[in-house]
Order: structure tokens, then sequence, then C-alpha cells
């Protein structure tokens, strides 16, 4: 006999998948104005994750894990091991010259190979700066999949933000 509560796959019922994965994420250097406050230069190593929500298919699967982990491997690859400011900052201005990127902040000013480093379309280098910029850049590698999508960036286990569209 079978179960009138459970659905056959592809029926209308929909799933959530999460990825979080040890070998996901990045190592960067950044600094945040906090409340007008600078901080000093630090780095954090990142973890990030993903969630996906959406229809199960006929197969009974709603995305490939390895879609997902492609995707979100190849953005944080591009941060990897760099400097991050914020390009759209009312506090840090940005000059590159050549191979140099001079950002300053207050009173400091930083000097860095401009091959070290990212300059983010974000207001400042937060964990939820970050999330915005990853999530963004996900749903364009992902555009074709018909799936929500929600990225989590830890500066440290259980100290982050998460953001969703």
């Amino acid at each position: 006999m079978t179960d009138p509560t459970v659905q056959p796959h592809g029926s209308g019922r929909t799933a959530r998948l999460d990825l979080s994965r040890p070998d996901i994420g990045f190592c960067a250097a950044h600094f945040s104005v906090i409340e007008g406050k600078l901080e000093r230069l630090h780095g954090h190593n990142y973890r990030v994750s993903i969630r996906a929500w959406g229809a199960v298919g006929a197969d009974g699967t709603m995305v490939d894990f390895g879609a997902l982990k492609d995707a979100l491997r190849a953005e944080c690859a591009e941060l990897d091991e760099r400097m991050l400011l914020p390009g759209e900052s009312d506090t840090v201005s940005l000059h590159v010259d050549g191979d140099s990127v001079e950002a300053r902040a207050g009173a400091r000013r930083y000097l860095f190979p401009r091959d070290d480093v990212r300059i983010l379309p974000v207001p400042n280098t937060t964990c939820e700066c970050l999330a915005a910029h990853l999530l963004a850049c996900t749903r364009t590698r992902l555009a074709e999949l018909p799936v929500r999508l929600e990225i989590t960036v830890e500066e440290l286990p259980g100290q982050g933000a998460t953001l969703g569209e």
C-alpha cells in the first residue's frame, strides 16, 4: 500500500538544497568602515555556503550540486588571496595608476600591487556586502537555473551574513 501523503517525483514539490563545505571559501585581506570608524587592515579565511530553493523535476532533482559548487568555487577563486577594496564607498577613495592601486581612508593611505587587488562594486567590504556581491555573481553564472538562491559568508565560524534573493 502506498502512503497518500508522499507525492511522486516532479509532481509540484519544492526542495531546498544546502551546500556548505569546508573547501569552498577564500582567504582575503580587507578593512571596513563601521559606524564611521576605520578598522585596521586584516584578513580572514572566509567560508561560503549556498542554499537553493526550487521545483523538483521529473527526475527527482532540483539542481545538480556540481553546478552550485562550480559556480561558487569560480566566484571564490576571484577573491582568493587578494586585497578586497570597496569600489562604491563614500569613505574610501581609490586611484588606479598603472600597476598599483592607492586606497585612502581618513588619514590612512595604502598602496597595493594592482594584481593583488579586487575592487568590488560594493560600498564596504563587510560580510553583508561580500555576500551580496557573491550572490549577484553566482546568480549570473546560474542564470538559466530556475532556483532561488541564498549565500552565507562567514569570516569566522558562526560569524557572518546571509543574503538571499
